[in-house]
């Protein structure tokens, strides 16, 4: 035991600790987490450094921080990355890859999530919550400036989360904050302090803040709709100046940067619709940085000596939507837990990524979370059983259906591999393999005035592919609580919403944990939707790219990359 620590830890517990923060070190010191878990749920409830140290010192080993190793300045990375579907780049309505990376590039948010799940200050430097985590207090981190020039302040944070919360808005942040958040409880304390008084108690909140809720990047109170592709104003590293849809983009150093300079001078981005074309760009040596790649379609990357492999685990994954609510034999859980019987998950992993991934158990728990209740059992490939599941339904000869999803990485040959699984037991479905465009294009305004028109949340059966996130609250509120804005299984469960409630307000992982369970068990019994696996994000990049980590939401983060 360190006495410094010891005597640091008494003296912040004496004079800052709320009953919270108090709680979390008594079940460190207690043994009921490790130091890894303690990390996590430290800087969710906003322990400074120190104070993280002191309790790790006095009660497990010191914690050691190294100063980051020098790196190369100067030059401009090309990176290639997935267009977006759409012509304006909007923040508030990002719901696609190409969307969050190319406003990620530039824009920051108060927290950002790391690799490790645990969370960094951003433009906020700390946070506090109240007893009962419905109300916490961001203090923001002061002489920070937008790229046009303005001085960042809490009028800017406000008036970016109102957005963000507002259901008129066409706000995609909805996801994460419908039910959480409302544009009323966004106040503004000082010039520096926001409070955000909740609609019911979040423990994890501060995530929601974070790079996690990728439409979150904060932008001046004074932005103007549609204007974020033609004048610089984000507070990033790098700054966007110029934009030619589905071609390119162009990011320059932020001089202005509050973190110091960046060591790239910029960053050139190339649009490619097409994974076989972007990863011949990096071969060819077009580009520097692919930002996603799949094994299934990208193996030539994996053994090449040229190139390096950027991996990180997460809670990435697809999900095979069953619309519970159309007349047709879906509509019976007996039929669709059938359905999700005829999946042989540890060969589908092996096939598809070659072990760069998790299995699912058919609830968005990935493996990755702390939180997961893995005493619930796992769902096996149960053939026999799917058949006589589908008698009791009052259907022993099957039925014909059609899926509908999109020619994104491995997903047409996970279509085809549920095609060829449910044949097994009868049921005959037919394929709609469409663009990434295509799939996600149309209204998607999100209850309560319906799914829109677009294909995704409308189709009988669909699969769609799902991004991280540091823990499963938009997962679970925007998928699977009844009225769900991307709730594609369009799936009611008044029960299980009252469950998600006590999960989201849950402060002990223990409670987390026990509700995780009961949630999960439901989701079997009802199996709305189908989460086969959750997959390592994987990204591949020339030699001379140095710095990098994959991010494993598809965040482009470069501001300590640089050249060779």
């Amino acid at each position: 035991m360190n006495h410094d620590h010891t005597r640091r830890l008494d003296e912040y517990r004496l004079n800052h600790a709320g009953p919270l923060e108090n709680d979390l070190i008594d079940v460190f010191a207690d043994g009921g987490m490790d130091r890894q878990e303690f990390i996590k749920r430290a800087t969710v409830l906003g322990l400074s450094v120190g104070a993280i140290g002191a309790a790790v010192g006095a009660l497990d080993t010191p914690l050691a921080f190294g100063a980051p190793a020098a790196r190369k300045v100067g030059g401009r990375i090309r990176v290639g990355i997935t267009p977006p579907p759409t012509k304006e780049i909007e923040p508030h309505t990002f719901a696609d890859q190409g969307g969050l990376e190319t406003g990620g590039i530039a824009g920051e948010f108060l927290t950002r999530a790391t690799q490790s799940l645990t969370l960094k200050s951003e433009l906020a430097l700390s946070w506090k919550p109240n007893k009962a985590a419905s109300e916490w207090t961001f203090t923001l981190r002061k002489n920070v400036k937008f790229a046009n020039g303005a001085p960042f302040t809490a009028d800017d944070v406000v008036t970016t989360f109102k957005r963000l919360t507002d259901p008129n808005s066409g706000s995609q942040a909805l996801s994460a904050f419908k039910g959480v958040l409302s544009p009323s409880g966004i106040t503004k304390v000082d010039d520096y302090t926001v409070k955000f008084t909740l609609d019911a108690p979040t423990a994890s909140f501060p995530y929601l803040t974070s790079s996690t809720t990728y439409q979150a990047i904060i932008l001046p109170k004074d932005y103007k709709l549609g204007t974020f592709t033609a004048t610089p104003q984000t507070t990033g590293a790098f700054k966007l100046t110029s934009y030619t849809p589905g071609v390119s983009a162009k990011y320059d150093r932020n001089t202005s940067w509050w973190g110091g300079q960046s060591p790239l001078e910029g960053v050139d981005v190339t649009y490619y619709a097409d994974e076989a074309a972007m990863i011949a760009g990096l071969l060819g040596g077009q580009i520097d940085l692919c930002n996603q790649v799949q094994f299934a379609t990208g193996r030539a990357v994996f053994n090449n000596s040229k190139v390096q492999i950027f991996s990180t685990r997460g809670a990435t994954h697809r999900e095979i939507c069953l619309r519970v609510n159309l007349k047709n034999p879906i509509k019976s859980n007996l039929v669709r837990q059938a359905m999700a019987l005829t999946l042989d998950r540890p060969s589908i992993v092996k096939k598809l990524f070659n072990g760069f991934a998790d299995i699912g158990n058919d609830s968005p728990f990935a493996p990755v979370y702390p939180s997961t209740n893995k005493s619930v059992p796992q769902r096996h490939k149960d053939i026999a059983k799917a058949k006589q599941l589908m008698s009791q339904a009052g259907y022993p000869k099957g039925f014909a259906i059609k899926l509908t999803t999109e020619k994104t990485g491995e997903i047409p040959q996970l279509a085809q591999i549920f095609q060829s699984g449910v044949k097994q037991i009868g049921i005959n479905m037919s394929l709609e393999i469409l663009t990434s465009t295509a799939y996600f294009a149309g209204t998607q305004t999100g209850p309560p005035t319906g799914y829109g028109n677009t294909p995704w949340l409308n189709a009988p059966v669909s699969i769609t592919d799902w991004g991280h996130r540091a823990v499963p609250n938009v997962l679970l509120t925007a998928a699977v609580a009844s009225g769900g804005v991307w709730n594609g299984a369009q799936y009611k469960n008044k029960a299980l919403d009252a469950i998600i409630k006590k999960y989201l307000g849950a402060i002990a992982l223990s409670d987390q944990r026990k509700y995780a369970g009961q949630i999960e068990t439901i989701m079997l019994r009802d199996t709305p939707i189908i989460f086969p696996y959750f997959y390592n994000y994987i990204a591949a990049g020339s030699k001379s790219v140095k710095g990098y980590q994959a991010d494993a939401l598809g965040q482009v983060y470069l501001s300590h990359t640089s050249p060779a």
